[in-house]
């Protein structure tokens, strides 16, 4: 479950080399990749993760069914799940209706980092 975002705030003007990593960093949708870190936003602040943080990874896909004036719409969310090395979880939303983000930032986290365990764990 994810908690106390606070831990993990970025804020522009703290550290010259994190913001030199952060405007650099590649964008998927609300997410943004750098070197060494993982950006993203939530309401209006940014956050960041050390990416040698990040234990396991997978993606959510989060059908959201809505009534409209025209009739019933549906997305569909896209998110990465990061579980730490201290078990705590991280919920990253990458955007509605942005698949290709969303599988194009999953796929250079594993070419990148082949540490990282891929794939939701299997329930016990």
């Amino acid at each position: 479950m994810e908690h106390n975002l606070k831990q993990y705030s970025y804020r522009k003007g703290n550290s010259p080399d994190m913001d030199q990593e952060y405007r650099l960093a590649s964008s998927y949708g609300a997410v943004k990749k750098g070197e060494h870190y993982i950006f993203w936003k939530k309401g209006f602040r940014w956050y960041r993760i050390e990416i040698n943080r990040i234990q396991r990874v997978y993606r959510r896909i989060e059908a959201v069914d809505t009534k409209m004036c025209c009739g019933n719409v549906n997305f569909d969310i896209q998110k990465l799940v990061f579980i730490l090395e201290d078990q705590d979880c991280l919920e990253l939303m990458i955007g509605e209706g942005t698949p290709r983000e969303a599988e194009a930032l999953y796929r250079e986290l594993q070419e990148q980092h082949p540490r990282i365990q891929y794939g939701k764990p299997k329930e016990t």
